[in-house]
C-alpha cells in the first residue's frame, strides 16, 4: 500500500522497539511498528534477562551506569503496565545475585569488585563460605566465600516479549510482521519509509521515524543517520531443565546461572567476534558447562534443553546510541550490546521525552550518535 500516513514509525520489534512503541502509544501517539520477522524473535529472545547494574558496573562508563540504574527503577511499573494490558506475566523477579568465590583468586576478584561498587555508591557485601551455602545450599562445598548483591533483579525475556507485543497492540499500535524496511527518507513535512513484505512493496509517511532494529539497524536500510559501525557480537547460552537447585542468580567471574520459576536454568554466556555465524559450537558449550559445574555440581543431572545463539548489537565503545539521527524527524535507539533488556524501559521513556520535548534529556547527552563520527 502506498500513501498511508501515521504519526510515528518504529523500525524493529525487539525489546527496544516494542518498548518505544508501547511508551509512545501510551502518550497518545499513533504508532506503526515494522518488524522484519516476528516480534522479539532475535537477540531479545536469547537474552538471559539479568537486570544487574550493580553486578556489571565494573568497566561501565558513568553515563551507562546511571542509565542502567534509572531503567532498573522503572521495571516494576513497566512490567505491571505490560501485564495489565496483555494479561500475561513477565517473569520479573527480585531475589538478587550471589557471586561465589571458588578459590582465593576468585575471592580477591570479588573483593576488588565490591570495592569498586562502594566507590560508585552501590550496595553489596562480602559473605562467608558458610553464608553462601546457607543462601544457596547446592553451591559447591569447597567455595571460600562470596559477594551478595541484593539490588540485582531479573526478567524472563521469553515471557516479557510476547506480553509486550500483545500490550502494544492493545494500546492501538499497528504491528506489522515480516516487513523489511529498505529506506528512511526525510522530506517536507516528515519522513517517508519504504518497505517490502512477502506480497508487496509500499511506503509509509510519518512525522517521526525511530530506527531500533538492533544489529540490523544498518543492514540494507538507506537512512540519513551517520555510520555507527554496528557489528554483531555472537553469544551462546544454554538452557537446562530439572528440579530447581538455586533460588537467585548465581555467578562466578567466569559464568552466570539464572533460574526460572518453571525449572529452566540459564547458563551463559559466550562472547565471540564471529560475524553472523549462528552455529552453536562444542567449545562454547564445553566451557559453559565446565564453568557452571565448578560452582553448581548439581547441573550434571539436569537436561540440556537448548543451545541459544544471538547477536548483540555493538558499536566501538559498547554504549547504546539513543537520540536524534542528525536529520529532521529521524531518531536512533540501537547498539545496546549486552544491555538491551535492562535498558528497554529507560530507552523508551527518555527517547519519548526527546521526541515530545524537542531537546536531548541529560541522561542521553553522552549517548548521541555524534560521538561516533568516523566510526564507519
Amino acid at each position: 500500500m502506498t500513501g498511508e500516513r501515521t504519526e510515528v514509525v518504529v523500525i524493529g520489534g525487539g525489546a527496544i522497539g516494542l518498548s518505544i512503541a508501547f511508551e509512545l502509544a501510551g502518550r497518545g501517539r499513533r504508532v506503526t511498528l515494522l518488524e522484519r520477522g516476528e516480534p522479539g524473535a532475535e537477540a531479545s529472545a536469547v537474552a538471559a534477562g539479568m537486570l544487574a547494574p550493580t553486578s556489571e558496573s565494573e568497566g561501565n562508563a558513568a553515563s551507562l551506569l546511571n542509565f542502567q540504574l534509572d531503567s532498573l527503577c522503572r521495571y516494576p511499573e513497566f512490567t505491571a503496565a505490560v501485564s495489565e494490558l496483555s494479561g500475561l506475566g513477565c517473569g520479573y523477579r527480585s531475589e538478587g545475585t550471589l557471586w561465589v568465590a571458588r578459590h582465593r583468586d576468585d575471592e580477591l576478584e570479588l573483593e576488588h569488585l565490591a570495592a569498586l561498587q562502594r566507590e560508585r555508591g552501590l550496595t553489596s557485601r562480602m559473605v562467608t563460605a558458610r553464608e553462601a551455602r546457607r543462601l544457596e545450599p547446592y553451591v559447591v562445598p569447597r567455595a571460600v566465600g562470596g559477594l551478595l548483591v541484593d539490588g540485582d533483579h531479573q526478567i524472563d525475556p521469553r515471557r516479557l516479549l510476547p506480553a509486550l507485543a500483545l500490550a502494544v497492540e492493545h494500546r492501538g499500535v499497528d504491528l506489522r510482521r515480516r516487513t523489511r524496511v529498505s529506506g528512511v527518507f526525510p522530506e517536507a513535512g516528515g519522513v517517508r519509509i519504504a518497505y517490502d513484505t512477502p506480497g508487496e512493496s509500499g511506503e509509509l509517511r510519518a512525522d517521526i521515524a525511530v530506527i531500533a532494529a538492533g544489529v540490523w539497524s544498518e543492514d540494507g536500510i538507506d537512512t540519513p543517520a551517520p555510520p555507527l559501525g554496528l557489528r554483531p557480537v555472537k553469544g551462546q547460552l544454554l538452557r537446562l531443565r530439572g528440579e530447581p537447585i538455586i533460588q537467585r542468580v548465581v555467578r562466578t567471574p567466569d559464568v552466570y546461572l539464572v533460574p526460572r520459576s518453571d525449572g529452566e536454568l540459564i547458563v551463559g554466556a559466550s562472547e565471540e567476534e564471529q560475524g553472523f555465524d549462528a552455529q552453536p559450537t562444542a567449545g562454547a558449550v564445553f566451557d559453559l558447562l565446565r564453568d557452571a559445574w565448578e560452582v553448581l555440581p548439581g547441573i550434571y543431572d539436569l537436561h540440556l534443553d537448548e543451545i541459544s545463539v544471538g547477536f548483540r548489537p555493538a558499536v566501538r565503545d559498547h554504549l547504546p546510541v539513543i537520540g536524534p539521527a542528525g536529520a529532521p524527524g529521524v531518531f536512533l535507539a540501537t547498539g545496546h550490546y549486552r544491555n538491551g533488556i535492562l535498558l528497554a524501559p529507560a530507552t523508551a521513556y527518555w527517547l519519548a521525552e526527546a521526541i515530545e520535548g524537542g531537546e536531548t534529556p541529560p541522561l542521553l547527552a553522552q549517548l548521541q550518535a555524534s560521538r561516533l563520527a568516523g566510526a564507519g
